[in-house]
């Protein structure tokens, strides 16, 4: 721990040299390294750096950058998001309860700063990443393997090594009276108690990995993002197994249908006139449309005649609609200010007896957990958080060509996937702790771009005025405003308790 600390004052001391530290932060994002005892506050190592971190990287902010980032309304909605959960323990059951709420938020927020300042100062940060976090991607789809074929080796590691990875009192709970899914021989959670969330975050990680590999042109990269989506039926998540078939089947189609209909435009011929849309153009638009039509039709198939997954996942959500009555039947009673933090498990346990259900279940959906802890305007922020960080995404999709434009399908696929799975899950706006670093990375270069393709904007625009990529921190709000991030048609520049992830069903 004193070597985390070392490093975290080190960079600090000059200037929190973004790259290095952020590649620290992905470093860490996977095992995290709880290393304080059981019986004291569960810490990651990671949260440990971050706070370190956080005082250089906003002292960067006011010196350099804070105009253009709070001119970004995807910023100004997580800082308004977290004065929300700090005024939410005001009127909480349990204010403590709101205290790693708050804490991860703000380790959120300081990491998507310091990615966006990585990203500007370093136009090889995302190669540089490989060696420091890839790595343990594979590891975690190996470790999710090993587990689900072998449970013993599993219920070895959950005894011994998992307190360090999942927080120790996180491990010393799941053999204490608050066990968790990964019990059930038919998932599997590598270094997570959750398989579900080991489902999110593989799958969040494998359209990540196809995201920067675009960009860097890693064959290894590539790989890494296939291990992980292949890993991701096996932690026996169906929600995410479904996503691991629908969200990457969407962007490949999309991608296809967008070649074969630029391909069909009418363009100048060679004589001044109008050239015809060739026919195999046409004929490509039609074999794409027909194949995102047979993968609906297969995926169908598959699940109706798996009649096991189908029960499956059918009995999950019957249990997820029980916890949802709850949060129904509470949001009638007092919708403005919610149950602030601690109120869900007050509340929860007689309505659970009355259903016949577990009595600690969190609420299973992530714009309910936000009206739960901090009401109304909780809610609202998330809502919004989530769409700004979606339409970011589609419209540098949308303005960016070539590379660009497919890294931020991708990235919409990953921010999709965050949120998809976080309706019927108990994660974050950011999935997980362990999430936190790979989707600020993804953002932050969706925001600045690629700045290899950046250092002559003038000399660019002129060579070729059609050329597009993602854009710049000041492209995105051309003058101070509370909007969302405008994106230019041409851009120039290149639960409560000791487990944050709580009990949860499926």
């Amino acid at each position: 721990m004193a070597r985390f600390r070392s490093a975290g004052a080190r960079a600090i001391a000059i200037g929190a040299a973004p790259s290095a530290t952020a590649c620290i932060l992905l470093f860490l994002a996977v095992p995290q390294f709880y290393l304080l005892p059981k019986g004291s506050t569960d810490v990651a190592a990671s949260t440990m750096v971050t706070i370190l971190l956080a005082p250089g990287v906003l002292l960067a902010v006011r010196r350099g950058s804070g105009v253009d980032l709070l001119r970004l309304g995807l910023f100004r909605v997580l800082i308004a998001l977290l004065v929300v959960r700090l005024v939410a323990l005001a009127w909480s059951p349990d204010p403590r309860g709101g205290l790693p709420l708050i804490t991860l938020l703000g380790q959120f927020i300081v990491t998507l700063i310091l990615m966006l300042q990585a990203v500007r100062q370093d136009p090889g940060l995302l190669r540089r990443i490989e060696r420091w976090y890839w790595p343990w991607i594979v590891a975690e789809a190996v470790l999710v393997l090993v587990f689900r074929v072998l449970p013993g080796v599993e219920d070895a590691f959950l005894r011994s090594i998992a307190g360090f990875v999942s927080g120790q009192n996180t491990a010393a709970a799941l053999f204490a009276g608050s066990p968790n899914n990964v019990f059930d021989e038919a998932k599997s959670g590598g270094v997570f108690v959750n398989a579900n969330v080991a489902g999110l975050f593989l799958g969040v990680n494998a359209v990540a990995a196809f995201a920067v590999a675009t960009i860097t042109g890693s064959r290894w990269t590539r790989v890494v993002g296939f291990v992980a989506l292949a890993a991701v039926p096996v932690t026996g998540s169906k929600s995410a197994t479904l996503l691991a078939i629908a969200l990457p089947a969407s962007v490949l189609a999309v991608q296809r249908l967008t070649r074969a209909r630029r391909a069909a435009e009418p363009g100048p011929s060679l004589h001044g006139g109008r050239r015809r849309p060739p026919r195999s153009a046409h004929r490509r638009l039609s074999l794409g449309l027909a194949g995102v039509g047979l993968l609906g039709v297969i995926v169908g198939v598959v699940i109706a005649v798996d009649l096991g997954f189908a029960q499956a996942l059918a009995r999950s959500f019957g249990d997820r609609t029980a916890i949802w009555g709850f949060g129904a039947e509470a949001f009638l009673r007092d919708p403005l200010l919610g149950l602030g933090y601690g109120g869900w498990d007050a509340g929860f346990g007689p309505y659970a007896r009355e259903q016949g259900i577990y009595r600690s279940f969190p609420p299973h959906n992530v714009l309910l957990a936000a009206w739960a802890a901090t009401g109304l305007a909780g809610l609202v922020l998330t809502v919004v958080f989530f769409t700004l960080a979606l339409r970011l995404a589609v419209r540098a999709a949308m303005a960016s060509v070539g590379k660009h434009r497919t890294f931020a399908l991708w990235t919409t696929a990953a921010i999709a996937w965050t949120l998809i799975h976080g309706l019927g899950d108990n994660t974050e706006i950011f999935g997980d702790i362990h999430l936190i670093p790979v989707l600020s990375l993804l953002v932050a270069y969706l925001i600045v771009g690629n700045r290899e393709e950046s250092n002559d904007h003038a000399t660019a625009h002129r060579r070729d005025s059609a050329t597009s990529t993602v854009p710049a921190v000041g492209d995105v709000h051309p003058e101070p405003g509370p909007g969302d991030a405008q994106l230019p048609a041409v851009v120039r520049g290149p639960r409560p308790g000791p487990d944050p992830a709580g009990n949860r069903v499926g």
